[in-house]
């Protein structure tokens, strides 16, 4: 059963995602995320809603990208999937956000990476 998306609309691997066990999704991870490098792509909106019901192992990779240097991928994530993950995953990720609302790079103030993290950490600060 493939889960992951081979072309920007691939609704079998969506549909195979709706179904998929957490097990299943995990070791799937970084490539589902790839994903939502660009929320306007049709498989974003079910990809990005199937991570969002995963645990403490979307901490790592999340991080990952927070720490890297593609601005419009963090954007995607920050301004959409961090809205929908679950309260002990966001708590895990807090510091990392904080951390870029309090030094951003350059490159997250030209993108508006900064204003989505202090959008987000405004909206969910009682998570």
């Amino acid at each position: 059963m493939r889960l992951v998306p081979i072309g920007k609309v691939d609704d079998v691997a969506c549909k195979n995602l709706k179904i998929a066990s957490d097990e299943a999704l995990t070791p799937h991870i970084e490539a589902l995320l790839e994903c939502l490098q660009d929320l306007n792509w049709p498989i974003a909106a079910p990809v990005s809603e199937r991570l969002s019901k995963l645990g403490l192992e979307l901490v790592q990779p999340i991080k990952n990208i927070m720490l890297g240097d593609d601005e419009v991928w963090k954007y995607w994530i920050i301004s959409h999937l961090l809205y929908q993950i679950r309260a002990d995953v966001f708590c895990e990720l807090r510091c990392t956000l904080n951390n870029m609302k309090l030094h951003p790079t350059k490159g997250e103030r030209d993108e508006e990476v900064f204003d989505v993290v202090y959008e987000l950490l405004h909206a969910r600060k009682y998570h």
